[in-house]
């Protein structure tokens, strides 16, 4: 047969069949390789469609994560303005409610008419702010004053006393007193029988409770017909709120059993009720005007105090570290009156020196007008009306400035007003 092999007709030579059983095998391999190749570009386009798939999820992921941080980092600014918000919400009010037909005024500032009224308003300011630094550190804060008094009663009492020089200058004083600030309020009651008593437990009641009430000083320590009112509010959970205004030398028993902190102003109010120990005359009335920056003192002849030791600096620090600190008030106005003042008041400065300690000081903002207020110092005030990087401060573009009003950011030129406060 041509094309075979030789061998006997019609027999089929071995090799044939293995050339024959290996073309088959060939072909089957040709066969499946050309399945398996459509089939690896099957996986091969499955797995494309994977991979972009999980590029597109893995991208999806990262922008989630990215979304997720930057969220995180949103709320907790958003926490921390939060936070700050309530604590300045919180405590940035002190109130003060006297009781004006006990804790009367000294003869020393009422004589003085309208100029005594703005001199017992800056006293009261300075030694309030100065008790709250101390106690319980520096803060923005907003003091409201209201007294509450009965014009009639008074003045026939000072009639009775023998103070009835006190009587004309009476109303310039409370004028003064009025004008010194706008959150001062001294308010006549009108003569009905304990009118001033119930405006002052009514106030009490009603201010307590409002979150943004950092403090209540309280004026009617002479009188234990508060205690009831007072009791009631430190079993409702108010005790840390509260602040005596001591006026008489002795408070009332019962005012005094409550084991409330006391704020005490010497040379403020008259030391006795009108008609006990020796009152003011006229003519122990001051004979030259007050002003914010009188020391102002209380009687007659006082015995003199003897003067400190004096206190260099540490020349390895500067002045804004000193150990102590200097008194703000004593240095810069002369008026720090607290007997239990932490800072020293004992340095003894050189003109450079008081000069460095003023810059400095201008470099902490008013708290007045870092509230929104408006200083009765004016451009005397010992604390800064404006950024002293104004008009181009780093901090106030990072939000991050403590000379937090608009207007403190002005031109030098510019400057406003704030409010006395005192910091040591």
């Amino acid at each position: 047969m041509e094309g075979s092999l030789p061998g006997a007709q019609g027999v089929v030579h071995p090799i044939e069949l293995c050339l024959d059983s290996l073309r088959e095998e060939v072909l089957d391999v040709l066969r499946n390789e050309t399945a398996y190749k459509e089939r690896i570009q099957k996986l091969e386009r499955e797995l494309s469609v994977y991979k972009r798939a999980f590029a597109d999820v893995d991208s999806d992921l990262k922008a989630a994560q990215l979304a997720q941080l930057e969220t995180e980092a949103v709320n907790s600014r958003l926490e921390k303005e939060c936070l700050a918000f309530q604590q300045q919400d919180k405590g940035h009010r002190v109130v003060m409610l006297l009781d004006g037909d006990g804790a009367i005024f000294s003869a020393q500032f009422i004589g003085q008419g309208q100029k005594g009224g703005h001199a017992a308003a800056q006293l009261l300011a300075d030694a309030t702010f100065q008790h709250i630094v101390t106690h319980y550190g520096p803060r923005v804060l907003q003091l409201w004053v209201y007294v509450f008094f009965n014009k009639r009663g008074l003045t026939d009492t000072f009639r009775r006393a023998g103070l009835a020089a006190l009587i004309s200058n009476f109303e310039e004083f409370v004028m003064g007193f009025n004008q010194s600030t706008e959150r001062f309020l001294m308010i006549d009651v009108g003569n009905m029988k304990e009118a001033a008593d119930a405006k002052l437990k009514v106030y009490l009641e009603d201010e307590i409770r409002l979150p943004e009430t950092f403090k209540i000083v309280f004026g009617g320590c002479h009188d234990n017909g508060y205690v009831a009112n007072l009791h009631s509010q430190i079993t409702a959970g108010f005790k840390e709120k509260l602040i005596l205004l001591k006026s008489y030398t002795e408070m009332a028993a019962g005012i005094a059993a409550l084991g409330l902190p006391v704020l005490a102003i010497p040379d403020l109010f008259m030391a006795q009720k009108i008609g006990e120990g020796t009152p003011f005359s006229p003519r122990d009335l001051p004979r030259t005007p007050l002003s914010g920056n009188v020391n102002l003192g209380f009687g007659g002849d006082p015995q003199p105090t003897p003067p400190p030791t004096p206190r260099a600096l540490n020349p390895n620090l500067p002045i804004s570290k000193q150990k102590p600190g200097l008194c703000t008030l004593h240095y810069m106005r002369g008026t720090c009156k607290l007997d239990s003042c932490k800072y020293a008041h004992d340095y003894v400065l050189t003109d450079a020196q008081h000069e460095d300690f003023g810059k400095f000081m201008k470099k902490m903002p008013c708290p007045a007008v870092l509230s929104g207020g408006k200083c009765a110092w004016g451009d005397s005030c010992c604390y800064g009306h404006v950024c002293p990087q104004s008009p181009k401060c780093f901090f106030l573009k990072q939000g991050k400035c403590k000379f937090r009003q608009a207007n403190m950011h002005a031109a030098p030129a510019n400057t406003g007003a704030g409010a006395p406060s005192a910091s040591g």
